[in-house]
């Protein structure tokens, strides 16, 4: 399943016309990292990850609300993650 966090982390990167590799530069995450937030897979990130990478796109774009539209997503998947399978297929 593609976490919402990701999803909405590839927009803003795609809309500040920043690569992997280049947020990677300008936040301090690792490209990697970057590319498994971006796929839904592995931990959900910190708190301070999701400020670096907002601080990070903002330098870039000028976007506003970066790091509260990042931390909403990731709360929400955060919420998803503990709720038990049997009861996310509706049973």
């Amino acid at each position: 399943m593609v976490k919402r966090f990701g999803s909405l982390l590839e927009q803003k990167r795609k809309a500040a016309g920043l690569s992997i590799g280049e947020l990677a530069q300008l936040s301090g995450v690792a490209a990697a990292r970057l590319q498994e937030m971006e796929q839904g897979h592995g931990d959900l990130p910190s708190f301070d990850t999701c400020y670096h990478l907002s601080h990070a796109l903002f330098a870039r774009s000028g976007q506003i609300f970066v790091l509260q539209d990042l931390w909403s997503a990731l709360k929400t998947d955060r919420l998803r993650s503990d709720i038990p399978p049997a009861q996310k297929a509706g049973g």
